[in-house]
């Protein structure tokens, strides 16, 4: 996975003095690439019209949308957004957007808006909502994915966030996770459970090995699990087998994420 570091970095570019003026930047803020394999998977993107006859009058919307096979899922027949510490698994129905199209049959869409506002200047900037209302009443949204990647169908979710709620702050994605597993259920707002750790013991040496989809971790160990307690590295890997010493002592293991 890309480091969110860099989206929010991105992100951060085009909501400065957003509060002053509306944001007219057209085209992606963030693009999600989540197994590496250099397509994108969800888009976060801003739209901006001028219209009207004074020099500064805008409908500027927020959206964001899953590419290719990829799809939001909904927590509820009724509610997108879901609550922290809801599965997202196959159980939950895709989002589906069904629009008129006459004669034809309506057309699919698959993303959702977030924000659409109207900002007029005159002495200073005035803000409106533009047709029905998103979610300018949040103040954070947790999206649930269903994500065609390379190595199969998996669940993950989005954070987004913002300081203020109005009809016309930006949201921030300010976190995600992937379940590393195919078909394996995650809980929004939670990271993806840790593998377990696969041991073998023989005259000298104690074994350690774990999935190695889930990347880099770390494997640590203590004397004891009375607080205060001390964990100690052993060794960042990628699941290989790694080989410890026998000690007389009793030790506890553990892998955490780096």
């Amino acid at each position: 996975m890309k480091s969110l570091a860099t989206f929010s970095i991105l992100l951060s570019l085009f909501c400065v003095d957003a509060y002053a003026q509306p944001i007219t930047n057209i085209g992606p803020l963030v693009s999600l690439d989540f197994d590496d394999s250099g397509t994108t998977d969800v888009r976060y993107s801003s739209t901006a019209d001028k219209i009207g006859d004074l020099p500064e009058d805008w409908i500027v919307g927020f959206g964001i949308e899953p590419w290719r096979a990829s799809r939001f899922v909904r927590a509820t027949n009724t509610r997108l957004q879901f609550r922290a510490g809801e599965t997202i698994s196959s159980s939950r129905r895709a989002l589906t957007n069904y629009l008129p199209d006459p004669p034809l049959p309506p057309s699919e869409s698959y993303g959702f808006r977030l924000l659409a506002y109207r900002a007029i200047r005159q002495e200073d900037w005035r803000y409106s909502t533009f047709g029905e209302p998103a979610y300018e009443s949040e103040s954070e949204l947790l999206i649930g994915l269903r994500l065609s990647l390379t190595t199969g169908t998996h669940y993950g979710w989005l954070r987004l966030s913002r300081p203020v709620v109005d009809s016309h702050t930006a949201f921030d994605l300010v976190d995600y996770a992937v379940h590393p597993v195919p078909n394996e259920p995650i809980l929004a707002g939670q990271p993806p459970p840790l593998p377990p750790i696969q041991t073998q013991i023989d005259s000298e040496s104690l074994t350690f090995s774990w999935d190695a989809r889930w990347g880099a971790l770390v494997l640590e160990s203590t004397t004891n699990l009375v607080p205060p307690i001390t964990w100690e590295t052993v060794i960042e890997g990628n699941g290989d087998p790694v080989a410890v010493p026998t000690e007389d002592e009793q030790r506890f293991y553990r892998l955490r994420q780096p």
